[in-house]
């Protein structure tokens, strides 16, 4: 056992070298282990492209046999972009097959590990799954509802502001804060903001205190054109954005580098788009963080499926709210509730998306 939690480590550390390339299908990570030695690697590259555990079957010099492999997920029994996993898996003699956990995709779950059982293979499920389930956070609810999985965060003082009337970029969070917020956006596909934080506050957006290779994509809701392309955002011209704008200002937009213009009759419209159009863009998650407009939007629109609040030791005389009582505007319930530094953390499940 102490072995399978070593060798599950290196499959998961693996699995995350796909971050930003997969969705919407999971990242995964595979490693295959002759003679207590390291044989072979591999990890899903990205989305279309050969899976894990074909990676790293690939990746074997001289014999194979005998040697066992460990997956962070269960291989897949079904015929996508890619073959069946099983088909090649199935052709090897494998000592031992050890799975981190089953796929919660409806077509696999557990089929492809009853397979290879009954095929007379050495199967073990459960290493480290509560590690591994924190790999891809969301692909369980897109695999059940194909919808995209939408997070709002927000920060804000013990009376409930998030900023200050007119003053500009402001950090409320500590330092600790600051770093969850940028390994969130590690663990989604999208970030969303509205034109107003883009012209006034100025940010990158990225996720540097968690991992200085990932840049999400970048979705900004400017209903009323009001978006300045002078911005850094949009001086990385590697990194795609999609804005959302009336359909009145369609023949106005001049192209953009990286961008893409999503024309739209109301507001609303974008969160339906959002919500159940954007897999088709690779995104099944996006983290909202803000500004104002856009959370009593979204919210309004019952297109949250959790609320994250970083609470701050600070106390404003007045300033500019989240909303008037998010109680009154949607369902929520605590997850879970965590210091960080002076802050507190709570996390909400919103009951109606």
């Amino acid at each position: 056992m102490k072995n399978d939690v070593l060798y599950m480590k290196q499959a998961i550390e693996l699995a995350y070298k796909g971050k930003g390339k997969t969705s919407p299908n999971p990242m995964v990570g595979a490693v295959i282990v002759k003679n207590g030695k390291v044989i072979g690697k591999g990890y899903h590259s990205a989305y279309g492209k050969p899976h894990a555990e074909i990676e790293a079957i690939n990746s074997v010099k001289g014999n194979i046999d005998n040697s066992e492999i460990y997956i962070t997920l269960e291989p897949c029994n079904i015929h996508g972009k890619t073959p069946p996993c099983i088909n090649t898996i199935e052709k090897i003699k494998f000592k031992r097959i050890i799975i981190g956990i089953k796929d919660p995709n409806p077509k696999v779950n557990g089929n492809s590990i009853k397979y290879l059982k009954e095929k007379g293979f050495d199967v073990t499920v459960g290493v480290l799954k509560k590690e591994i389930k924190e790999i891809n956070p969301y692909y369980s609810y897109f695999m059940k509802h194909k919808k995209t999985f939408i997070i709002m965060k927000a920060a804000q003082t013990v009376n409930g502001y998030i900023a200050k009337k007119g003053d500009g970029k402001q950090y409320l969070s500590c330092e600790e804060s600051i770093i969850s917020v940028h390994k969130m956006r590690f663990n989604t596909d999208a970030i969303l903001v509205g034109a107003g934080t883009i012209n006034i506050d100025n940010p990158i957006l990225d996720t540097r205190f968690h991992s200085k290779d990932f840049k999400p994509p970048i979705i900004i809701l400017d209903f009323s054109n009001k978006l300045d392309y002078s911005r850094d955002i949009f001086k990385d011209t590697k990194r795609y954005k999609y804005v959302f704008l009336s359909e009145k200002f369609k023949k106005n937009i001049k192209n953009v580098k990286k961008v893409e213009h999503i024309f739209i009759k109301e507001k609303w419209n974008a969160w339906e788009i959002i919500k159940n159009e954007f897999r088709s863009k690779n995104i099944i998650s996006v983290l909202i963080e803000g500004g104002s407009g856009v959370f009593t939007d979204v919210l309004k629109n019952n297109s949250v499926n959790e609320l994250v609040l970083f609470t701050v030791p600070l106390i404003f005389n007045e300033g500019i709210r989240i909303t008037n009582n998010i109680g009154d505007t949607v369902k929520i319930k605590i997850k879970s509730s965590e210091r960080s530094g002076k802050d507190i953390i709570t996390r909400y499940k919103c009951s109606q998306a």
